[in-house]
């Protein structure tokens, strides 16, 4: 059986095929438009879905169920509305969690801006749920107030900037009052949140008898939280007014730091309950505030649950994800698939988040020649690459299919050696231009990953803070952030193929188990999808080597020269 899923509200359009119970392809409408959440995309002529069909070799009278969330604008199916189906906002990100993980049985918690509008009682913010075999079941939900604007009402266009009692709305006003806003258009705006989490632990805890304030925390993992009218937002929009330079710095890290503090306030109260509730062990996250890896580090750390599964496009994107699998699942009613070495409750899971398209070495080819860079084919790229960081070069790895979600994880991602503490302002100075207080992760083998992390699970998505061993943080000052914590990707050889035999041959040449891993974009880009889209970055930047598949390019035949003959 196939199926289409169509995520996203009025960005983050995305699509997915689900195909025997597993995922087979998946790209974000940004990949595509080059425009970053696909904000102001037109949704009529939307190209991810066109995209998922053309790369499996379908077509869309091949498609036997199309799943769509009800707060997805209607032109992104408007050309086969009548077969598509809707379902909740939270639904589609529960689904996206629970089907593809490892999980028979596991709770369930969903937490975002805003979802689907309830008559009567709101629009959802949180939603606690079970997961067992095919059924997902809500046990618990806490629902915002004034989901719109008059006018914003008037269009039915969902705005999560209106509601009280949500998480992911406060977090991103505290993100607007410090500056890190993306797109603003009158009423509606959208911001960087990873940049508030990334400045919090150099804030103090100034402002946390203010936040904590318009916090009440309730039975059932519900909580209420003021916003509007006299509540948190008159503060927060005024709180730095009048104030620049260090000090402005100093009081948006206060603001930060107690954002991230009341988020994981409430999450932490939520996650309890449902452990206490349901007595799993086991839970699955996803909505857009499950992208704040430092609080999913803290449900691991600090709650009863042992394992967790992180959907690794927890936004709106994934939202196709949960929307296919719940058209297999639900609407076909199909078992999930079992691992051939499982145990018969469970399931195959998710096994990595690559699902864009793959390039022929004749494409490749292709956009090289075109580029009038000099290349040359090899035979071990990983190898050769590893041999390259030590030396301090930064790297452009460019292999298989694209990730699905905000994070490069080894197909799409620049590299660098993690142990050079100037690492960090080399690459933004050079590459990134990003932020100084902003960190770098971590690709570490799996293997060795507690040798170096307070980590005793998996992290494959990068979606889970933990802290770097003390002993440990001087070996990789790279990537280790201000608080001694690190956003972690684990590696397998099963998942991550030849990434995994890149780090670990940097392994063998360093004794270190770890490289550094930033996603394949310019601040405020979204990753390169396609070989042209990685050469023209390369071109203008400086990037030391870029690596296609078997092919390295330079941005002279020296250097190319160079490292072919002494690294090879």
């Amino acid at each position: 059986m196939l199926t289409l899923g169509l995520g996203g509200s009025n960005h983050d359009f995305s699509a997915s095929l689900v195909e025997n119970g597993e995922i087979v392809v998946g790209i974000e409408e940004e990949r595509l438009t080059r425009r970053k959440y696909a904000v102001n995309v037109n949704s009529l002529a939307n190209q991810c879905w066109r995209y998922c069909l053309n790369t499996h070799g379908v077509r869309l009278a091949d498609v036997e169920a199309i799943v769509a969330d009800d707060t997805l604008l209607p032109s992104c199916y408007f050309s086969f509305r009548s077969r598509t189906t809707l379902i909740r906002h939270h639904m589609a990100h529960a689904a996206s969690a629970f089907y593809p993980s490892p999980f028979a049985e596991s709770a369930i918690l969903v937490v975002d801006g805003a979802g689907s509008l309830f008559e009567g009682q709101g629009v959802e913010t949180l939603s606690m749920s079970v997961g067992n075999g095919t059924e997902i079941t809500e046990i618990s939900k806490v629902y915002g107030t004034n989901w719109s604007t008059d006018g914003l009402r008037e269009a039915k266009v969902y705005q999560a900037g209106d509601s009280d009692h949500s998480l992911g709305f406060m977090y991103k006003a505290v993100s607007k009052a410090i500056g890190f806003t993306l797109y603003e258009e009158g009423a509606w705006y959208l911001t960087e949140d990873g940049k508030t989490m990334g400045l919090a632990p150099y804030g103090t805890d100034r402002y946390r008898t203010v936040f904590r304030r318009y916090l009440d925390l309730q039975p059932e993992g519900k909580y209420t939280l003021h916003l509007k009218d006299g509540g948190l937002l008159d503060f927060v929009e005024h709180a730095l007014d009048g104030l620049e330079g260090e000090e402005r710095f100093a009081r948006g890290a206060d603001l930060a730091w107690a954002a991230q503090d009341l988020l994981e306030t409430a999450v932490l109260h939520a996650a309890n309950w449902l452990h206490a509730e349901t007595g799993l062990s086991r839970i699955c996250l996803a909505g857009g505030v499950v992208l704040n890896s430092v609080a999913n580090g803290k449900i691991l750390r600090n709650t009863p649950f042992t394992e967790v599964f992180a959907q690794p496009a927890a936004g709106d994107n994934g939202c196709a994800v949960g929307c296919a699998y719940y058209g297999y699942h639900v609407l076909g009613e199909q078992p999930r698939p079992r691992g051939p070495k499982a145990p018969k409750p469970a399931p195959r899971p998710q096994r990595h988040s690559y699902l864009g398209r793959s390039y022929s070495t004749e494409e490749i080819q292709t956009a090289l020649d075109a580029s009038g860079l000099p290349y040359r084919r090899v035979e071990r790229p990983a190898r050769l690459a590893a041999g390259l960081l030590p030396q301090g070069a930064l790297i452009g790895w460019f292999t298989g299919g694209s990730e699905f979600g905000p994070r490069a994880l080894g197909h799409r991602s620049i590299l660098a050696d993690p142990r050079r503490a100037e690492m960090k302002d080399i690459l933004n100075s050079k590459v990134k231009h990003r932020e100084a207080f902003r960190p770098f992760a971590p690709a570490v083998l799996a293997h060795r990953a507690s040798e170096y992390f307070d980590l005793d699970i998996e992290s494959p998505y990068m979606l889970i803070v933990a802290p770097v061993r003390e002993e440990k943080q001087q070996e990789v000052p790279a990537i280790t952030h201000v608080d001694g914590t690190a956003r972690v990707q684990t590696l397998t050889p099963e998942a991550n193929g030849v990434f995994y035999e890149l780090v670990e041959r940097f392994e063998e040449l360093t004794s270190v188990p770890v490289v550094l891993n930033t996603s394949f974009n310019d601040r405020g880009e979204p990753i390169v999808e396609t070989p042209e889209e990685a050469l023209r970055f390369y071109g203008k930047s400086r990037l030391d080597y870029l690596f296609l598949e078997d092919f390295v390019v330079a941005h002279s035949a020296a250097d190319l020269d160079s490292v072919t003959e002494t690294v090879e």
